[in-house]
């Protein structure tokens, strides 16, 4: 494992601790760690200020209810990191 994927797990970890705390379905559901991934990949998006971004994305599948779906998206890189930054702090 790089760098970056040790960096990219810290950051959905920290995703994950967030949002347990301010949801209790998501707790519960993530608690009994019957969560699937149905699907993982980098998709190009083009954002009308920001530009060309890239993300990496998992589709998170809780196994007791096939029909919920957690997309989770991330940065595929540093340029796409600053530009979503960017339109954050707008």
């Amino acid at each position: 494992m790089n760098s970056t994927s040790r960096a990219q797990d810290r950051e959905l970890s920290a995703l994950i601790a967030e949002f347990a705390t301010q949801d209790e379905d998501f707790a519960r559901l993530w608690a009994e760690r019957e969560v699937g991934v149905h699907g993982r990949g980098r998709k190009p998006l083009r954002h009308p200020v920001a530009g060309p971004i890239t993300v990496d994305f998992e589709i998170l599948l809780p196994l007791q209810d096939p029909e919920l779906r957690l997309p989770v998206y991330r940065p595929a890189a540093e340029e796409s990191r600053a530009s979503l930054d960017r339109l954050c702090a707008r």
